[in-house]
């Protein structure tokens, strides 16, 4: 009998999370089986695909997603590094 204590853990966790789903499924109930939309959301939904349409018509249909200039850089570079020791210096 092999036990492993983190397959243990990770099978008593995805128990708790589909007993939780269940759980809340059953208070909450199914939704109406109507095909109406809130007109909110069906507005939201509408602008979100315009707005992917003309940026896909404006960027190009092969570029990459998050490939545009506009990209904020998390750090320094070693570049950057450098530089600042060799100011300190």
């Amino acid at each position: 009998m092999n036990v492993n204590f983190f397959e243990w853990m990770r099978d008593g966790v995805r128990q708790s999370v589909l007993l939780g789903v269940s759980d809340a499924i059953e208070q909450l109930g199914t939704p109406a089986d109507s095909d109406e939309i809130h007109p909110g959301v069906a507005a939201f939904l509408q602008s979100d695909k315009t707005e992917k349409t003309e940026e896909t018509k404006r960027v190009g249909a092969t570029a990459a997603p998050g490939s545009g200039g506009n990209r904020k850089r998390l750090g320094r570079s070693l570049k950057d590094i450098d530089q600042s020791a060799a100011a300190a210096s």
